[in-house]
């Protein structure tokens, strides 16, 4: 299951990034997003090319190509 297909409130545990670039996945790190953490699906945002997600209270914006290659599980 990737990003892109969870609903809005959604609550789910990131199993991969490895399909993203190095240096995003760093960049993802670095705000909280890594493997094994939860994360919830705010709002999709810009009829559907951004997600708003939420993790350890932080919340981010991540573009609609990076939410379909980061998998997850509910």
């Amino acid at each position: 299951m990737k990003i892109t297909d969870m609903t809005i409130k959604d609550k789910a545990q990131v199993i991969s990034l490895r399909s993203l670039e190095k240096r995003y996945t760093e960049r993802l790190m670095d705000v909280g997003i890594y493997e094994s953490c939860e994360v919830t699906l705010l709002n999709v945002l810009a009829m559907g090319r951004l997600y708003l997600l939420e993790v350890d209270d932080i919340e981010i914006c991540i573009r609609f190509e990076d939410a379909s290659l980061i998998e997850v599980k509910q």
